[in-house]
């Protein structure tokens, strides 16, 4: 039996509509990427409920991170915090006597990550479906908890629809994170004595899902200036829309 299409399955949801669909559909068709993240990205869909909507597409597991308190430190040894970031993936538990390990991954179905998960693993990987925000906030809550990371509140790895790293850490974006760095000593100035230096302004106190918020609408307004500066190129002559589109799904 042919796999039913994600949008067909949401339309049948009564979660998205063949106009909204449609939209989705030609933003893909200009600017490349997964039709899930799109529709996600568009705010046509949540991501809790594209998460259900690819585990039935794809007959896969999906996993609520949000319950996931804890990782059992062997399994998550497992796969190496970077390596985890990179993929955004979030290893769960081991089966079959340690041979298999099952996978929270937000693209179960990337050849190319599964290949080098086992390479890395050196077991059977099975994947369960979780959100790319979803598998970001349980990495830092559950290495946080064990002091794995240096700052799990904020050096995470958000990605655009292409599967680009759009920031590692989020105080890059946090502008009071600036606070955080150690003041410069006052210069010193002529008797009778120098002046206290100023007051130092307080650190951020954000959330991680403050701070997460905070990029996402960051990556939004980006996006919309890169697409903003690729029409202009194309309208110019300097590529075609064929070659671009050939470029980004390399």
């Amino acid at each position: 039996m042919a796999q039913i299409k994600l949008g067909e399955l949401l339309i049948k949801a009564n979660v998205l509509q063949e106009s909204q669909l449609k939209a989705a559909l030609a933003e893909q068709a200009k600017w490349g990427g997964k039709l899930g993240e799109i529709l996600v990205r568009m705010s046509l869909v949540s991501e809790d409920i594209l998460v259900r909507a690819l585990s039935k597409q794809l007959g896969m597991p999906a996993v609520n991170l949000d319950a996931v308190q804890m990782v059992q430190p062997h399994v998550k040894a497992k796969i190496p915090s970077q390596t985890a970031r990179d993929f955004s993936v979030l290893p769960l538990q081991l089966r079959d006597d340690g041979k298999s390990l099952v996978v929270a991954m937000a693209d179960p179905l990337n050849v190319r990550m599964l290949d080098e998960l086992r390479a890395v693993t050196k077991c059977r990987i099975i994947p369960n479906v979780a959100g790319r925000t979803s598998i970001a906030r349980a990495f830092a809550r559950i290495y946080e908890q064990n002091h794995e990371l240096e700052d799990a509140d904020t050096n995470f790895k958000v990605v655009d629809a292409q599967g680009r790293t759009v920031v590692k850490n989020l105080k890059d974006l946090d502008p009071a994170a600036v606070a955080t760095s150690p003041a410069r000593p006052p210069a010193a100035r002529p008797p009778p004595a120098p002046e206290p230096p100023a007051a130092r302004p307080a650190a951020s106190t954000g959330s991680p899902a403050e701070l997460l918020r905070s990029v996402e609408d960051v990556q939004r307004k980006e996006v919309a200036a890169l697409k903003a500066m690729v029409e202009l190129l194309i309208e110019k002559g300097v590529f075609s829309r064929e070659e671009y589109l050939a470029k980004v799904k390399r």
